[in-house]
């Protein structure tokens, strides 16, 4: 009797509907990687979409051949998905960072790691025509710490300013994509939310000298929700036979996230400890994060291999946060490019059946420093190792990137990130057979 895959499917996809809708704040139950960049704005935008496109040197917009589905161009759910097929990706990683500073002479070093989920992405077919998504990803990560030692002062002694902060936006989205012959359009429609936390505490270290206070500390606590939306169109112009030349693009609108401020100071005064909330304890007011246009180019021979360049623009200077904005944001781009050579299920060799990835990219951040824009690059590689007797994939990617430069006076952080996700491809609506 043969195994009715349909109505296992059917009865998984109540199940799997439930963990998008319920797992968004476990994505964000991890601390991210201690990065003094990740300070600025909401946090640092996280470009980490799936395995496959990290391994790929992040390229995503510009693609159209079948499995080259991804949020950041809704458009390609139509090719991406066939008709009677529906796809699964969820991916976990492990990040690790390193970072350095010459200060004075000295040179200091600091390392972190974590790791957590990193998407979940589920992808079905209404008709031939039309594609839907569903899709859990990160927005922005904030985790940093920084400390500040004062010389002796006057009738108080040294003291020590430490910041530090928490956090991050994610979102939950529903996608749409419609097409006809060569062209596909799409729209995402996003719920985020999200929370931050800063934190800034002033300990006085000479306590002979400092008779009346010994700490003094200035919390917040911003709580963030709103709408976001996205539109992608890609045209994939048949140049011969099974080779294609796609043409991709994205728009991201400016996201208004609507937020709930509590402010808290606290002292310690001779071991008595005072807490006050502040007249805003509970303000309310918007943060807007930044909108961003993606363009992208690929050349493909489908089933075999593919070439493509993304290029991303976002209005950093748009920032902004309690209606605040910083002279110091500028506006930012990066440039992706990455290539895979396809895996052949039907190849007599084992080392033929894997997909192969390697891509790399640079980007100019939003802020500067000491005259010197803030600059990153990183490579990566990756294997899509097929799972026996399906055409299901083991996504393997190894990524290493590096921000800032000690030659420049900067905070120099080189991370490596390795991720792993279990892409699953099931045929859906298809009348089960008994034998």
């Amino acid at each position: 009797m043969a195994v009715n895959k349909a109505g296992i499917l059917k009865a998984l996809f109540p199940m799997a509907l439930f963990c998008l809708l319920g797992l968004p704040f476990s994505l964000r139950a991890q601390n991210g990687l201690l990065s003094p960049y990740s300070a600025f704005g909401a946090g640092t935008m996280q470009s980490y979409l799936n395995v496959r496109n990290m391994s790929m040197g992040g390229i995503a917009v510009g693609l159209s051949a079948p499995g080259d589905m991804n949020p950041f161009n809704p458009a390609t759910y139509r090719t991406g998905v066939d008709t009677l097929s529906v796809r699964f990706d969820v991916g976990f990683n492990l990040g690790m960072n390193r970072l350095g500073q010459n200060l004075s002479g000295e040179k200091l070093h600091n390392q972190s790691t974590s790791g957590g989920l990193s998407n979940l992405e589920f992808y079905f077919p209404v008709c031939k025509w039309y594609k839907m998504a569903v899709y859990l990803m990160p927005v922005t990560e904030m985790n940093y710490r920084s400390s500040y030692f004062s010389d002796s002062i006057p009738h108080i002694g040294k003291t020590q300013l430490i910041h530090s902060g928490d956090g991050g936006v994610s979102k939950a989205g529903w996608g749409h994509a419609f097409g006809w012959g060569p062209v596909s359009v799409g729209v995402n429609l996003s719920y985020m939310f999200g929370k931050i936390e800063k934190d800034a505490t002033l300990s006085y270290l000479d306590d002979s000298l400092a008779a009346y206070a010994g700490k003094a500390r200035y919390y917040t606590e911003t709580k963030l929700n709103g709408f976001s939306a996205d539109l992608g169109i890609t045209y994939a112009a048949r140049v011969y036979k099974d080779h294609y030349l796609t043409f991709g693009g994205a728009y991201s609108f400016a996201a208004t996230l609507y937020g709930k401020r509590t402010t808290m100071a606290a002292g310690v005064f001779s071991s008595v400890t005072d807490t006050a909330f502040l007249p805003d304890a509970e303000s309310r007011g918007k943060v807007v994060l930044p909108s961003s246009v993606r363009a992208g180019i690929s050349y493909e021979r489908r089933g075999q291999y593919v070439v493509g360049v993304d290029f991303t623009y976002t209005w950093w200077k748009d920032f902004s946060d309690y209606g605040k904005v910083y002279d110091y944001f500028d506006n930012t781009f990066s440039i992706n490019a990455g290539a895979e050579l396809k895996n052949d299920p039907q190849a007599a060799s084992k080392a033929r059946r894997v997909a192969y990835r390697i891509g790399g990219f640079y980007q100019q951040q939003c802020v500067s420093y000491d005259g010197h824009r803030l600059q990153s690059f990183g490579l990566s590689v990756g294997v899509g190792i097929p799972v026996r007797k399906s055409r299901s994939l083991i996504n393997i990617g190894v990524q290493y990137g590096k921000t800032g430069s000690l030659n420049l006076g900067q905070i120099r952080e080189d991370y490596l990130r390795i991720g792993v996700s279990f892409s699953s491809v099931e045929t859906w609506f298809v009348k089960p057979k008994y034998d």
